[in-house]
């Protein structure tokens, strides 16, 4: 009897071209990713987990300080440059240009996911790539249990009804509705990209997840007993260092 192949995601994006204005004078000195947990940049860990599932080519859209961003890959990375795709995307452009710029990169009928450069993660990429398969969705999301003010997908009768950003858990609070948070990671077929139209300077995401919410086209993935945790402010930082326990 054949083993089923693990699926293949072709490429992925690691956005890391944003500055990390909410952490002060940190995120001023450096990219938000190359900030340091538990002494290694966020971005290795990133790469790491990268690597380690099968992806063929990562890009890398950089903005601020995208120089310093390229120059730790090149270096920390040299046995993998044959993966790697860096594309000056602009300092101050908005995920939705960042991705028109880089998209000639991608084959036509191939997956592709989205990650954030400034979010540490280990549950299993291939899973959550299995996941998309069998659901059949157009796109899939990867969800965890929210502790902290992000990008909602708003569940009822564990059905994805809504994607929403900046929305405290208050909010919902006396509505029968699940909440789970959003981790910056999705998965779908590279002719979305190509196909759908959005403009440029308007937010991607809930562009983008809100119009296949209307077909029921979404897959949400819940992350459970795993690590995900996105670094956006001196607070989270300072939790990660002291509580996060990696794998290098």
């Amino acid at each position: 009897m054949n083993k089923t192949k693990n699926p293949i995601i072709e490429y992925a994006v690691l956005f890391c071209g944003g500055k990390g204005s909410r952490l002060g004078s940190i995120g001023k000195k450096k990219n938000k990713s190359l900030i340091l947990v538990h002494n290694k940049p966020i971005i290795f860990y990133i790469i790491s987990k990268l690597l380690k599932s099968n992806i063929n080519k990562i890009i890398f859209p950089l903005g601020y300080k995208g120089g310093h961003v390229k120059k730790y890959v090149q270096k920390q990375f040299s046995n993998h440059i044959d993966k790697f795709i860096f594309v000056n995307t602009g300092v101050n452009s908005e995920i939705s240009e960042r991705l028109v710029k880089i998209k000639k990169y991608f084959s036509k009928d191939k997956i592709v996911l989205l990650v954030n450069g400034d979010t540490i993660f280990d549950f299993n990429l291939l899973n959550f790539a299995k996941s998309h398969i069998t659901s059949k969705k157009k796109i899939s999301l990867a969800s965890f249990s929210p502790k902290i003010d992000l990008g909602f997908i708003l569940m009822k009768n564990n059905k994805p009804l809504k994607f929403k950003k900046s929305v405290f858990i208050s909010e919902f609070k006396n509505k029968k509705f699940e909440l789970d948070a959003y981790s910056g990671c999705v998965i779908f077929n590279t002719s979305i990209l190509k196909n759908f139209k959005f403009k440029l300077k308007e937010d991607f995401e809930t562009k983008l997840y809100n119009h296949y919410l209307k077909s029921n086209d979404i897959n949400v993935y819940k992350i459970k007993n795993k690590t995900c945790f996105p670094i956006d402010n001196v607070k989270n930082l300072i939790y990660a260092n002291k509580n996060l326990i990696l794998k290098n």
